[in-house]
């Protein structure tokens, strides 16, 4: 085994933990001004059921509920979902960190 191996569990670990204050510290605004990022938007001109996500997780996570049930409905499911791959994933890597 690596000796570096422990160094890099803990990395990953702090990366986990810092990803939630990332996301509540990059303002909607910033992230409305930006062009999308939607390959089937930018292709084909149409919104997809994904389109508008990124903000509407974004006010979510800002407190801001009924913005980003506007943006996109779909986060009703989408951000418990990425909350707890968030979590399961958090606790694999700081199981992996533990054991090393």
């Amino acid at each position: 085994m690596s000796r570096h191996r422990p160094l890099w569990l803990l990395g990953k670990v702090g990366a986990h933990l810092l990803l939630p204050l990332v996301v509540f510290l990059v303002p909607t605004a910033w992230i409305k001004r930006r062009r999308s990022i939607c390959l089937i938007r930018a292709l084909f001109g149409v919104r997809c059921p994904g389109c508008g996500m990124t903000r509407a997780i974004s006010c979510a996570a800002h407190g801001r509920l009924r913005d980003a049930l506007h943006y996109n409905r779909l986060v009703v499911i989408v951000l418990p979902l990425l909350v707890y791959e968030w979590v399961r994933s958090l606790a694999r890597a700081s199981q992996a960190y533990r054991s090393a």
